[in-house]
């Protein structure tokens, strides 16, 4: 091969490189102030969108994904009760159950899910650990109808690990459960003032 050639082949970006891992980009995305969550979370029912949906607030950020207008799942940053609190306050565990199960989780060097400790040890039946996880879901989606500054991102088509409990919930239902809900944390706040 002439130099000339050899000079330039060796100019040119690779071609067989693989590309840059591109950070996907959201379909829709705003204001939660402009644009209430509850607005948003009945636009995905009636549009029956499937993804994943950020909110983040000043205070807490949380992850909820849909599928076909369906709420699935969601995650909070910051749980408002951990599912050791949910099965304490419904006395499927103990509180020194609890408390061991935390401290074997502390020690785990895999970091195993603090739920599958607790059925190794015996402490709590599967399906009252899938009832207090499908709570914790739900609280999730309650907490985030109470925000009302930050931003939201939604992302088509992703869907939650595998392995994740879900739930298929009716937006209309949660909004109306999740409202009761509100109204109620707000009595018990002045009840305790």
């Amino acid at each position: 091969m002439h130099s000339f050639f050899r000079s330039f082949l060796k100019s040119q970006p690779q071609r067989d490189a693989a590309p840059a891992e591109q950070c996907p980009v959201p379909a829709l995305q705003g204001d939660i102030a402009a644009i209430a969550v509850e607005n948003i979370f009945q636009l995905f029912d009636s549009a029956a969108l499937t993804g994943k949906l950020e909110i983040q607030s000043p205070d807490n950020s949380g992850i909820f994904y849909f599928r076909e207008g369906m709420f699935i799942y969601g995650l909070l940053k910051v749980n408002q009760r951990r599912i050791g609190q949910i099965l304490l306050d419904t006395r499927a565990i103990t509180e020194e159950q609890l408390r061991e199960c935390l401290q074997a989780h502390e020690r785990s060097d895999e970091r195993q899910r603090f739920g599958q400790i607790l059925l190794d040890k015996g402490y709590a039946q599967p399906y009252l650990l899938d009832k207090s996880l499908l709570r914790q879901i739900k609280e999730a989606f309650f907490e985030a109808l109470s925000w009302n500054e930050g931003t939201f991102r939604f992302y088509p088509g992703q869907v939650p690990a595998p392995g994740e409990i879900q739930m298929y919930g009716r937006i209309d239902r949660l909004l109306l459960e999740g409202m009761v809900h509100i109204d109620q944390i707000s009595v018990d706040g002045k009840g305790a003032s």
